[in-house]
């Protein structure tokens, strides 16, 4: 059954974007200025998109222990997650709550496998212990018509999420072209924090997600074991990715 395209405005203190909803077989898709932010499915299973690697990386590298997801949205990863195996309560924070209402509401069997704050992501950040295994940047602003990462991604995330990660923990960042195409130049700032790193690229999406941490398998082993988990979850993009040493 067709439906149509619902908006909705983020409400006071807000950037005044609009976020549209679209029915899909299996849930809701959200989008700003035609870019998909978070598909949000209702049963675990696969998206056929970029959270279906987020959710890999986190299933391949840090299944149990203390997980940290900055920039919600509507919980795209939580299904493949789940449908991955993988049980741990995620810790997460967003300046916007129209997606976790989202996610509460069409996804109330998750909802208590998310501990979620409406807060800015450094400030969160900054109150936190040096508990987690494993935090992830998935943060994003729109901005002319477009989305793209937040400036503070390029240099003050990077630091404090190394400063908050338990010995051993990994960095995720879910990262976007700068205003005009080009690739940040700070990419190698990012990294520069961390004593080693991997980036995954994808055939179909322009995200690149690189991966950092004290000690990382080889891009070769990384690649393997990510396949393997998408394989699992029966996501087209287990053969549309990339994985090589930054």
């Amino acid at each position: 059954m067709r439906n149509p395209q619902l908006l909705f405005r983020p409400g006071d203190g807000q950037a005044g974007f609009v976020t549209t909803l679209t029915r899909t077989k299996h849930g809701l898709r959200m989008s700003q200025h035609g870019v998909v932010i978070s598909e949000l499915r209702t049963s675990p299973g696969p998206t056929h998109s970029v959270f279906d690697v987020l959710a890999g990386v986190i299933a391949v590298l840090a299944p149990s222990g203390r997980i940290g997801v900055l920039g919600f949205a509507g919980g795209g990863m939580v299904a493949p997650l789940r449908a991955l195996g993988v049980a741990a309560v995620i810790d997460s924070v967003d300046l916007d709550r129209v997606g976790y209402d989202l996610f509460r509401q069409h996804c109330p069997q998750w909802a208590s496998g998310v501990n979620w704050q409406q807060a800015d992501a450094v400030a969160w950040l900054r109150q936190q212990p040096r508990a987690f295994s494993l935090l992830m940047d998935d943060l994003s602003v729109p901005q002319a018509g477009d989305v793209f990462k937040p400036a503070i991604c390029w240099d003050v995330l990077p630091k404090l999420m190394r400063r908050r990660l338990r010995p051993g923990g990994f960095g995720v960042f879910n990262l976007l072209p700068a205003p005009g195409g080009t690739w940040n130049a700070d990419l190698a700032v990012i990294v520069g924090f961390f004593g080693a790193a991997r980036i995954i690229t994808l055939d179909e999406f322009e995200n690149r997600i690189p991966i950092a941490g004290e000690v990382l398998p080889t891009a070769r082993e990384l690649g393997s074991l990510l396949r393997q988990a998408l394989r699992r979850l029966r996501s087209r993009q287990a053969g549309r990715i990339q994985v090589r040493t930054v």
